[in-house]
Order: structure tokens, then C-alpha cells, then sequence
């Protein structure tokens, strides 16, 4: 590929170079996000590896010194994912399952939670708002936000001539919205004497499909046909990324969270390596994964891939947490995973869950760490083993499941029904009317006997699902002993007598089943599930 832009090469090779180091923690960090629009995992490099990506160096950057988290769930088109990041809440609990949809202000968005905290943080949302319905320019103010400029709707008319809102005001602005709002960006922070979250959302790549600016992409013959356009797009949102990190002082960029994603998958007219049907609006992967990316303040791990489920929602208490607001396991729907960013080990989410109601369409989604179920409008479902085919080119036929995985789409199913209408007791959070994590409340089991809920510390059992060999280790207190039971609830193993943080069991001799482990400790009783497969 001919590169137009030497000038972009040499820029973005002087962002490579200069690598974010960790200063001391008791800095308060500054946290950028960045969201990009319609960019699914198929568009960009360190994802897929099929078909023409996007030239992103600066991206590129951001992932080799940081993380890429290959396991991101989106709702599949913009509205929610992003009422869901400010609300940390499903559509099921703030009703913004769609497009179009309105975030009301009796959900405590996160900008209003850090001002509650009294964290001292400056906030600012400049571009896509989108989660205001009818339109309404105070809106981004009524949720907590001190500064925005952009555009309410779901995408510009024309990327060259868009309505603009500022201050309240909205006229047509002729410049290019992709740099104004680095322009704004840039401006902004550039203001800040004080830790700040900026909320920066763009209109890239979302349609109409144009050539941008010659000096912002290198992508051939871009006026070609909407992928080669949309490709071109994406080149000039990472020129203007690198644009927004570049102008930022030495200082100021290594106390400086970054992260990145797209609102949802790529749009069906250009999305490549999933199936057809398979795109933005639809809750098959090539509608819900998503690129993320974080780097920067606070991330000690380099270049590493994670393959953990989190959902983008989990960003409000993740975003909480880094400014210093205390949580247990996070907050609503919102599973906090701050410790990811330093360390591999802890807890991280069993289940996935995302759903969608577009034209009175209601579909839904939910997956564990191998199996994904699918359920339709018309009630119809489609089941996938993700580990053996993650781009869900083969459903497993519903009519020829094993034992294990009927108790496993059933598992599924109670957990999705359960999110849908209350609170989980396996959401590794504290929330409805729970007394501890996933325990006591009128929904759960009493905190000494809680299905995933461990009573002090925490229980990593790993790998889950297994084969054979699987350890559980306990982070505070000894485990004294441990009683396996089946889906039938017979008791088919057992270790006792004890002492130790750590416990390894064999299960290959085990018929696939789901196992339910009593683990005994020094403190008292605790539940967990492991699949055996």
C-alpha cells in the first residue's frame, strides 16, 4: 500500500517512541476515552486477521504499550452502549434498549457519581451525545458534564457541513467534524490544572461513508467503494487521536488513562470476516465485539492480549475505581477490572449479557467462558460453542446437545431471565438490596452460603470449565476441605482435613456435568460452579 502522507508516518512514529511511564500513584490520573463509531474488531489490526485493515499506527501504539482486550461486548448499536457506560446499567434497568432512546437523569450517570464523591475531577463530553431523546443541549449538563460541544444525534448529515451544538447554541459548521472535535479536545485540556475525565466521541466511522482530508489517511484509491472509505475514516480518527496525545505536555500524557473502543460492530454493507447478517444491530459477534484498547496511567502490563469477557458498561466503575471511588466488585450492572491493568490474576465476569429492541424487536444475548446463547424475538435461539468457532459460522444443533450442554443453555437461559427483570446473585457485584457480594438481600442466599459469593477474600478456580486437573486458591484465609456434588446435587467427591490457601482437585474421571463445590473455610462456607466438559 503507497502511503499519501509521509508527514502522518513520521508523526505518529514520534507517538510510538514515546512510551507512557508509571509515575507515582499518588498522582491522580487524568482519563481519556475515546470512542469510535461503528468500528468493529474486523476493521482494526490485533483482532481479526482476515481481509484489509485500517493503517493505524497510533492505535497500534496505544495497544503495545498497553492492553487489547479481546473479549468486549457492545450493545450492537450506539445508544445504549453509551447509556450503559454513563449509567452502568443494562437496557433492561435505564429502558434505552434501541435507537433512538433516552438516558434519563433519575440514573445516577458516572460524571454525577464523581461529583458526588467529591473526586475534584474536571468533565467534559465533546462530540456524539446521542442519548437524549427528544433532543435536548442541556442534557450532557443535567448527567454531570461541566463542558460539551458537539453534535446530539446519531451522526453528522454531511462529515463537512453537520449541525454543531456549543454552549447550548447549535448552527452548521463547514469544518471537518473530526478535527474540530480534536480541536476542542486540544483546547480543553489544554485549560486543566485539575484531573480531568474527557469523554471524547467521534463520528468515525459511522456512515455517510466520505474520503476524508488526503493528508489524514494513505489508504489507496479511498473513494473506490464504501469498505475503502470507511477504512479511510477510520486512518483519519487515528491521525487525529495521535493529533489530541501529541499536543499534550510530557507530564500531562504520562498521568493520562487512555482508552478505546468502538460503540458497536462494523455496519453490514462493509463489515468483513463475520458472516452475512452478522453486523452492527445484530447480537452475533460481528454486531457486539468490539476493539478496546487501555494504556497509559496505571497500566503496568505491555503489549499483553486479555482474553477476559468484560462489557463496555463495566467502564463506569472501572472509571470510578481509577478516580478513587471505593466499590464492591463495582457498581449496578458494572463489574469494576482495575486489577487487569496491573495484574492477570482476580476476579472477572462468568457471564456476558447484552440485549437489543429495535423496530419492537427484542433480542438478547448472553455467554460463559465457552458457550454463547442466543435468543430471538420470535423465541427462537441459536447456540455456539465460541472456543471451537467464535465467528458463529456453525450453530450446535439444539436437537443433539450433550448432557452438559443442555445444563449449560439452561444455565444461560436463568441467568439472562435474571438480568433481564432483577439483580444477579452471579454478577460478582453488590447490588439491589445485597449485603455482600452476590449474597443476603431478598434475592440471594445468605452471605455464609452463597453461591459465588466467598464470605472474606477471594476463590480463583482455574481453568473453569475443565477436562481434569482444576486448583482453587483463596486469596485471605485457608481452605479446610471441599465436597463436589453433580447437577442432581449427589455428593461425588470430597476433601477434607485441609489447611492450605490453595487446592487442587481431579475431575477426569467425572461425567461432563455442572459441579457445584461446598468449599469449607477457616471463616465459614462458601458455593461455586465449575463446568466440567
Amino acid at each position: 500500500m503507497k502511503n499519501k502522507n509521509p508527514t502522518m508516518i513520521k508523526i505518529n512514529t514520534l507517538f510510538t517512541l514515546c512510551v507512557w511511564t508509571l509515575f507515582s500513584q499518588a498522582q491522580t490520573p487524568n482519563i481519556l476515552l475515546i470512542i469510535g463509531d461503528d468500528i468493529g474488531t474486523d476493521a482494526l489490526n490485533g483482532y481479526t486477521t482476515q481481509n484489509v485493515k485500517a493503517s493505524t499506527p497510533t492505535l497500534d501504539s496505544l495497544r503495545n504499550i498497553g492492553i487489547a482486550f479481546t473479549n468486549a461486548w457492545a450493545a450492537p448499536v450506539c445508544t445504549p452502549t453509551r447509556a450503559s457506560i454513563m449509567s452502568g446499567k443494562h437496557g433492561s434497568k435505564t429502558g434505552v434498549y434501541g435507537v433512538p432512546g433516552n438516558l434519563d437523569t433519575s440514573h445516577f450517570s458516572m460524571l454525577r457519581k464523581l461529583d458526588a464523591e467529591n473526586t475534584g475531577y474536571a468533565k467534559a463530553v465533546i462530540g456524539k451525545w446521542h442519548i437524549s431523546q427528544p433532543t435536548d443541549p442541556e442534557h450532557p449538563f443535567l448527567h454531570g458534564a461541566d463542558y460539551y460541544t458537539g453534535f446530539m444525534s446519531g451522526a453528522p448529515a454531511d462529515y463537512f457541513a453537520w449541525s454543531h451544538t456549543d454552549d447550548g447554541n447549535t448552527q452548521t459548521n463547514n469544518d471537518y467534524v473530526t478535527t474540530v472535535f480534536t480541536d476542542s479536545a486540544i483546547n480543553w485540556v489544554g485549560r486543566q490544572n485539575e484531573p480531568w475525565l474527557l469523554w471524547l466521541a467521534h463520528a468515525s466511522a459511522h456512515t455517510p461513508f466520505h474520503v476524508p482530508p488526503i493528508h489524514m489517511y494513505s489508504i489507496n484509491n479511498a473513494g473506490q467503494n464504501n469498505r475503502r472509505m470507511f477504512l479511510a475514516m477510520i486512518e483519519s480518527l487515528d491521525y487525529e487521536i495521535n493529533r489530541l496525545l501529541t499536543s499534550m505536555s510530557t507530564t500531562q500524557r504520562e498521568n493520562t488513562l487512555v482508552i478505546f473502543m468502538g460503540d458497536n460492530g462494523t455496519p453490514g454493507g462493509v463489515l468483513k470476516d463475520y458472516p452475512t447478517g452478522h453486523a452492527k444491530g445484530s447480537v452475533y459477534e460481528g454486531g457486539v465485539r468490539v476493539p478496546f484498547i487501555v494504556a497509559g496511567k496505571g497500566v503496568s502490563r505491555k503489549g499483553e492480549v486479555e482474553p477476559s469477557m468484560i462489557n463496555v458498561l463495566d467502564l463506569h466503575a472501572t472509571v470510578l475505581e481509577v478516580a478513587g471511588v471505593e466499590l464492591e466488585g463495582g457498581l449496578y450492572n458494572s463489574l469494576s477490572f482495575t486489577h487487569l491493568l496491573t495484574d492477570k490474576t482476580g476476579l472477572t465476569r462468568n457471564y456476558n449479557y447484552i440485549e437489543v429492541k429495535q423496530n419492537d424487536e427484542y433480542n438478547w444475548a448472553i455467554r460463559d467462558s465457552q458457550y454463547k446463547l442466543i435468543q430471538f424475538d420470535d423465541g427462537s435461539q441459536q447456540f455456539f460453542d465460541l472456543l471451537a468457532d467464535s465467528f458463529e459460522y456453525n450453530p450446535i444443533d439444539l436437537n443433539s446437545l450433550t448432557a452438559a450442554q443442555q445444563s449449560i443453555l439452561a444455565d444461560l437461559e436463568t441467568e439472562a431471565n435474571i438480568r433481564q427483570s432483577s439483580w444477579s446473585c452471579r454478577d460478582l457485584i453488590k447490588n439491589g438490596d445485597e449485603t455482600g457480594i452476590d449474597c443476603g438481600g431478598s434475592l440471594c442466599n445468605p452471605c455464609t452460603g452463597s453461591v459465588g459469593g466467598p464470605i472474606s477474600g477471594t476463590i480463583h478456580i482455574y481453568p473453569n470449565p475443565t477436562s481434569g486437573i482444576v486448583t482453587l486458591s483463596k486469596t485471605k484465609e485457608n481452605i479446610t476441605g471441599i465436597k463436589v456434588y453433580n447437577a442432581m446435587g449427589a455428593l461425588i467427591l470430597e476433601k477434607i482435613n485441609h489447611k492450605s490457601k490453595e487446592i487442587t482437585l481431579d475431575f477426569s474421571k467425572i461425567q461432563p456435568d455442572i459441579l457445584v463445590l461446598e468449599i469449607l473455610t477457616e471463616f465459614g462456607t462458601t458455593y461455586k460452579k465449575v463446568v466440567k466438559w
